[in-house]
């Protein structure tokens, strides 16, 4: 177990300078970026601002989840990180930790993004030219952490099987592309349903209790990880570099 436990963290050490091998300056710079989104609420509004930051920041974070893959997909240091002391299993569970270490960023920057809209809300809105906007203060902000970082898991689960099948620039068009087909596949259907539908469907799902959306996410991604995981491990178990 403590083999394993070295191992795991010196894969997670080579993710680490994956992302950081830019410099002090470039890190700080990409890890408190998106702090800045949360000043889009002086165009749009705090909610609006709060949707953008949200998928803003669910996104950024799962491309660089991504990013951990552009030297193990490129095929010399494919190989160089296949000789590296650590068995390829323990890589597996090593980058699937360093994405859940970028989860938790995320999950910290989001918080703090609301409490800098909040900060706005007081301090400054409404602005001259809107009318009376709804304040951040009213959404049931835990609800939309959680649905924010579910989608963070599903993306993350999604992409990884992908990265570790295909080159990073294989991976990277056929992925986003696949994510931006469904999406947009997604509004459209949203689009064509009636109102009547829309609005009976969001009843019955608003009916629901918090505690019941709150198991069947963490259940959802529970299962979604575990399926991913699986499937990483049997591809890089198995792909000759």
């Amino acid at each position: 177990m403590k083999d394993a436990s070295v191992a795991i963290r010196r894969a997670m050490r080579l993710d680490y300078q994956t992302i950081t091998d830019s410099g002090l300056v470039s890190t700080l710079v990409t890890f408190l970026f998106p702090l800045l989104f949360p000043l889009i609420a002086f165009m749009v509004g705090t909610v609006g601002a709060l949707a953008l930051c949200l998928t803003l920041t669910v996104g950024y974070w799962a491309l660089s989840a991504a990013g951990l893959f552009v030297n193990t997909s490129s095929v010399q240091c494919g190989r160089l990180s296949a000789l590296v002391p650590v068995t390829r299993s323990h890589q597996v569970v090593g980058r699937y930790l360093s994405a859940g270490v970028l989860g938790v960023v995320c999950l910290a920057e989001i918080i703090v993004q609301i409490g800098l809209l909040w900060l706005i809300d007081v301090v400054w809105m409404p602005l001259p030219w809107q009318d009376d906007p709804t304040p951040v203060s009213v959404l049931p902000t835990g609800m939309v952490v959680g649905v924010a970082m579910a989608a963070f898991v599903a993306i993350v689960a999604l992409e990884m099987p992908f990265y570790y099948a295909f080159e990073f620039t294989k991976a990277s068009s056929w992925f986003w592309s696949a994510v931006f087909v469904v999406a947009g596949a997604f509004g459209v259907g949203i689009i064509l349903i009636p109102d009547e539908v829309l609005h009976s469907m969001a009843e019955s799902l608003a009916a629901m209790p918090g505690w019941m959306w709150g198991l069947l996410g963490v259940i959802g991604c529970s299962a979604a990880v575990a399926v991913s995981y699986a499937i990483s491990r049997h591809i890089w178990l198995n792909k000759e570099l």
